[in-house]
């Protein structure tokens, strides 16, 4: 069942959204925001902290001794790839509330790190989406999709 709609927000503002939901007699207690600080505030250093974490496991730029491995990167002929770094679960718990599929998650990653927020609407029936979908795009929201 598709109920919960999804916006993109440029600045993270949603004042004037959340007026026009008022407004059309809908409970602001089903929405949220993900913002670009707050969604994970130490992200930017839980992933520091890992790609450190990854160095120290395999060398650090000091080599390994071990073929294909060296300073932080895998090397594939003559080419190199840096170490991967993972990214923190807890956001992608948080969007897989909003009931993003999987092959869609990267999109709104991509949005946080852009410096957008993500608002997510739980409907709760499905007569409500159409005006939620409505509201949404009447002020500001991109890319408007219920999950």
């Amino acid at each position: 069942m598709h109920l919960v709609v999804t916006g993109i927000s440029q600045n993270g503002d949603i004042k004037a959204l959340e007026k026009a939901l008022k407004d059309a007699g809908f409970s602001l207690d089903p929405i949220q925001i993900i913002g670009p600080d707050d969604s994970d505030p130490n992200l930017s250093e839980v992933e520091s902290r890992q790609r450190i974490d990854t160095e120290l496991m395999i060398g650090g730029g000091q080599g390994t001794g071990v073929p294909g491995l060296s300073g932080g990167h895998l090397e594939f002929g003559s080419q190199h790839t840096p170490a991967p770094v993972f990214r923190n679960e807890d956001l992608s718990d948080r969007l897989g509330d909003f009931e993003i599929p999987d092959n869609e998650l990267d999109n709104y990653l991509e949005a946080l790190e852009a410096g957008r927020s993500i608002v997510a609407y739980f409907a709760h029936t499905e007569d409500r989406v159409p005006t939620v979908e409505q509201l949404f795009r009447a002020n500001g929201l991109a890319k408007v999709k219920t999950f």
